[in-house]
């Protein structure tokens, strides 16, 4: 199985779940807002435009363009923005902002730039290594806690409930047609 399809196959089976109950219609509403604004640009509501862009990036690592659209491509950085301005608390707030000035401060230490401007391949080698530390779930109810597992779930979901992530899938939002007001015993 390729990394994309394993990663479709968890986004399906789990992404919404593995997010609190109270917060899903949160992630759904804020779906919405940005797919219905038009001038959604990324302004950094809660994120910095560097951390918009590290976002971005590191949401292009975890889905990148193939035949099908980048993370990015789709806006997932700023539904991650939108989430943590409108729906994050204090202490996950400060654990993205946190993580994201460790991982750049990381960047620095071990290839003398920062995150954004460190090549494809670091890049790759700093998320790869943030995905082998996480810990190891055995069920969608104990998620590992942390900035990149909370970054990474985010990504999934913003990802997979664009109508572009969702399709490939096969998700329908509206199974079968909806057929409004009929008489009874009218036939279609």
């Amino acid at each position: 199985m390729d990394r994309r399809t394993a990663l479709r196959t968890l986004a399906t089976a789990g992404a919404l779940p593995l997010l609190a109950p109270e917060r899903v219609a949160a992630v759904l509403e804020a779906r919405r807002y940005l797919a219905s604004d038009e001038d959604a640009t990324g302004s950094g509501q809660a994120l910095s435009e560097h951390e918009l862009v590290m976002v971005g990036l590191i949401a292009d690592v975890i889905l990148p363009r193939t035949e099908t659209p980048s993370a990015s491509d789709l806006g997932v950085h700023e539904f991650v923005d939108l989430i943590a301005a409108e729906w994050m608390d204090g202490d996950e707030s400060d654990a993205l902002h946190d993580g994201l000035a460790t991982l750049d401060e990381t960047s620095r230490a071990r290839f003398g730039r920062g995150f954004v401007d460190s090549s494809g391949r670091e890049q790759l080698m700093l998320i790869t290594e943030l995905d082998t530390s996480m810990p190891v779930s055995v069920s969608s109810d104990v998620v590992g806690g942390g900035f990149y597992p909370m970054l990474k779930r985010l990504v999934l979901v913003g990802y997979f409930t664009t109508e572009d992530g969702a399709s490939q899938v096969g998700y329908r939002t509206i199974p079968g047609e909806f057929g409004g007001c009929v008489a009874p015993g009218v036939g279609r």
